[in-house]
């Protein structure tokens, strides 16, 4: 079973990133859990991925939130897919928003694909600066 190591940069925080990894048998879900765990955010939010790499891209390349999708009347497709089947190549860069409120932002590079090892998945491997709070003082 292979993993992919993708770096997580927080867009327009400047210095604030991780790097995660998760198994190619998991789904987008996992990698949603392991950047949420790496920047503090609760799961109570929509969050979609974009893997044509552009913000509210193309909605064919567009996997969402599986919980409420028969709210949002379109045909979208469930981020409860297997990431090792959406043809990921290392370079390849995936747009991810949080919380479509607050619309956080995250720039998600493919850097590795290697085989796994017995540690468990999905996990954050590093993290660099610190994000700010997912929910900032109204009074800032």
């Amino acid at each position: 079973m292979d993993t992919l190591t993708f770096h997580a940069k927080l867009e327009d925080v400047p210095r604030v990133s991780a790097h995660v990894a998760v198994r190619a048998d998991q789904e987008l879900t996992a990698l949603h859990d392991v950047v949420r765990g790496a920047f503090g955010w609760d799961d109570d939010h929509l969050y979609s991925f974009w893997l044509d790499g552009r913000y509210w891209g193309d909605r064919d390349s567009e996997y969402t939130r599986p919980e409420g999708l028969d709210d949002l009347g379109d045909p979208v497709r469930t981020a409860a897919v297997a990431i090792g089947s959406l043809g990921l190549a290392i370079g390849q860069r995936i747009a991810y928003v949080f919380d479509f409120g607050d619309e956080w932002r995250v720039r998600l590079t493919v850097k590795a694909i290697d085989a796994a090892d017995d540690d468990e998945y999905p996990r954050v491997l590093k993290r660099l600066g610190e994000a700010p709070p997912q929910y900032p003082d109204p009074e800032d």
